[in-house]
């Protein structure tokens, strides 16, 4: 008995100190290029994001803190900016795009880069279990093409709901960088979102609001977002 107890003991011992297995996601996908595409696999490690491919002028491999802006723009549509230059556009910083061909980006994924990347992820991809705490129906103005949806409220997140999948969002308060407002049916969000390689390093998201936005709801978003500013710059 003793033996046994010593053997299970061992065994647990082991269980506890070995190594976890790396976390890892993988999608089929597909590159396009200014002329033709490649295909290959997207794997997303602990350490950094690999596009294995056979076309080797077209491989890469990426560690986080080399990306500029991650964009998961659709459930099967992922943009990686990187800070290479673009030599066909003047200097101007590379972005990869892929199509997913076999499955879609899910929550994990989104998940998981929350942690990894140094600079805000642009999602379109909005995990369905974050309760709110206010919600307001409301259209995206986007020049000739807008969608209409929900603007929902969290404790840590602004997240637009829409059924045009590729124009949902979601965003951490902190990684927006200011809000404002023309009248109660007006809300403007300005984070930064350069997933498709822009010069400009930040961009206006504009909502036409279907109901009177209350004072109670913008000062809860407001403070959401400056309150830490003001409370780290009082120390």
């Amino acid at each position: 008995m003793q033996k046994l107890a010593l053997l299970g003991w061992i065994v647990g011992l082991l269980a506890v100190c070995s190594p976890l297995p790396a976390q890892e996601i993988r999608f089929p996908v597909r590159h396009d290029h200014v002329i033709g595409s490649c295909t290959g696999e997207l794997i997303f490690r602990n350490d950094g994001v690999e596009y294995a491919t056979q076309d080797t002028k077209h491989a890469r491999v990426w560690k986080y803190e080399d990306i500029q802006q991650m964009g998961l723009l659709g459930p099967k549509v992922i943009s990686i900016l990187t800070y290479e230059d673009s030599k066909w556009k003047l200097g101007k910083d590379r972005a990869f795009h892929f199509k997913i061909t076999k499955g879609e980006i899910g929550a994990p994924l989104w998940t998981m880069l929350q942690t990894k990347l140094s600079r805000p992820l642009v999602s379109a991809i909005v995990p369905a279990d974050i309760a709110s705490r206010y919600s307001i129906p409301a259209k995206h103005e986007r020049g000739f093409a807008g969608s209409q949806g929900t603007l929902e409220f969290s404790d840590q997140y602004i997240m637009y709901k829409t059924g045009t999948k590729k124009d949902s969002r979601i965003w951490r308060y902190e990684d927006i960088s200011s809000i404002g407002t023309t009248g109660p049916y007006q809300l403007r969000l300005t984070s930064m979102d350069r997933t498709q390689g822009e010069t400009a390093a930040e961009r206006n998201f504009v909502f036409s609001l279907k109901q009177k936005l209350q004072s109670a709801i913008y000062d809860f978003i407001w403070w959401k977002i400056n309150g830490p500013k003001i409370s780290a710059a009082r120390r």
